[in-house]
């Protein structure tokens, strides 16, 4: 058969993202302090943007009737959807905008979600959250308990207790102060604390990072092969747990936005108090005196300071949208924490909103909101459904209350089992399976019940 050549006209469609929807799409996702230090870097870069302290960033143009600033300004408008540039484009078919994976929490984001959910009282919860701001890129309480009972106000038994509820924290080892308590740490979660393993935590780890087996067999009467097994448990251990979330340092944590009451009910402002408030320069009207070169350089500059500042309004409004779908949805958990935490997904937000699923999740990010009960993070306002073979409208937070709350009601000398609490659960309403439980019986730091037993 021969071989024939046609020519076929084929329609596709591609994704090309624009300078300044790249730009949009990155500022979306910094916390306020982030974007303070952008807006600096750019001030900086750019002799067109005029910086003052202020309530929010802002255009601050002075009105200025001159012909080569109409020029100018027409050449080099700033192109924008007249909606929302972050899903302009990806509402084409079968475009997926999708240019980033989702941002994991960091450990700091972690733990103090932890927090939230595991302490109830406000001074209790105070404390903790110091705890968290202590911690170092390992994962260690960097300050004395004595400084931390001083900081917040309390005696150091109670910041110790406290520290006992964070250190049952996940990872393991997380709030140790040194190494050989990291070690315990661990040790005690996989129930591996006693015999030849507890001494050697106790007194022989520098003789472990030396390789000085045979001294630590004869001053336990041990044989090398125990010390080694011994050794090898204790290698599988994390010296540094906290490194595993990419070893930032702990930052000082600021508000991106804050609900207010007014009205008796509840309002959402974005905070921008601490940012700078920025303008285009009136350099640009003395463009006619300056030569060709001079005035396409100072219209570029035009441009790109009228697209950072557009960006940073739009990402006020994106923000300030998405916090109010969350706040509407979640009243119950910003009132009540989070035993009262609805299942949502950033794809029922998004829906709701009429953006792109990766718009929320950006929005979301590093961000957090100032509520009356205290700071949380925006991500802490989203939960998957738990009991999907009943009605799927209970979320893993309210599951891990309940779970907390019956435990802490059993009779200590019986204890209950996970297939017992599952039992109580369903009468509560709540269909979850037995391995649920246990995995989120395990995420409290609620040991089994033999080991919950009391004779």
């Amino acid at each position: 058969m021969p071989l024939q050549l046609t020519q076929q006209t084929k329609t596709m469609q591609s994704l090309v993202m624009t300078a300044q929807l790249q730009q949009a799409i990155r500022i979306l996702q910094l916390s306020s302090p982030d974007l303070a230090a952008e807006i600096e870097r750019a001030f900086l870069e750019n002799p067109l943007l005029e910086m003052e302290e202020g309530d929010g960033a802002s255009v601050q143009d002075t009105p200025v009737h001159d012909e080569e600033r109409t020029r100018i300004e027409d050449a080099f408008a700033v192109a924008y959807d007249a909606d929302d540039p972050y899903e302009a484009e990806a509402r084409q078919e079968g475009v997926h905008m999708d240019f980033a994976a989702p941002v994991a929490l960091s450990l700091e984001e972690e733990l103090l979600r932890e927090v939230d959910v595991r302490f109830a009282n406000l001074s209790e919860k105070a404390i903790a959250v110091f705890l968290v701001g202590s911690l170092d890129e390992r994962g260690y309480l960097v300050v004395p308990l004595a400084e931390a009972a001083r900081a917040t106000g309390t005696d150091e038994a109670s910041v110790e207790r406290i520290l006992r509820v964070l250190q049952s924290f996940d990872p393991a080892g997380i709030g140790a102060r040194d190494l050989a308590e990291c070690m315990r740490l661990q040790a005690e979660r996989t129930g591996l604390y006693h015999g030849l393993l507890r001494a050697v935590i106790e007194r022989h780890l520098r003789a472990v990072a030396e390789g000085r087996y045979r001294e630590i067999a004869r001053a336990e009467g041990a044989s090398l092969a125990e010390v080694q097994m011994a050794v090898d448990i204790l290698r599988s251990f994390s010296p540094k747990p906290g490194s595993a979330y990419g070893g930032e340092p702990p930052a000082y944590i600021r508000p991106d936005v804050r609900v207010v009451r007014v009205d008796g009910r509840m309002e959402v402002i974005v905070c921008e108090e601490h940012l700078p408030r920025l303008r285009v320069s009136r350099l640009y009207q003395r463009a006619g005196e300056m030569d060709t070169e001079t005035r396409d350089y100072i219209a570029q500059r035009i441009y790109a300071a009228r697209a950072f500042i557009r960006s940073i309004e739009q990402r006020s409004e994106t923000l300030r949208r998405v916090t109010e779908e969350l706040v509407r949805r979640q009243a119950d958990f910003v009132l009540h924490g989070a035993g009262a935490l609805h299942p949502l997904t950033m794809q029922n937000v998004a829906a709701a909103l009429g953006m792109h699923e990766s718009t929320v999740s950006r929005a979301v990010a590093n961000k957090y909101i100032d509520l009356p009960r205290g700071l949380v993070s925006l991500k802490a306002f989203f939960s998957t459904a738990v009991g999907a073979e009943a009605d799927g409208t209970h979320s893993a937070e309210q599951v891990r209350t309940a779970i907390r709350a019956i435990v802490e009601a059993e009779d200590a000398a019986n204890p209950l089992s996970d297939a017992r609490i599952m039992e109580l659960l369903a009468v509560r309403g709540i269909a979850a399976a037995r391995r649920t439980v246990m995995k989120y019986r395990e995420q409290l730091g609620i040991p089994s019940s033999a080991k919950r037993r009391r004779y």
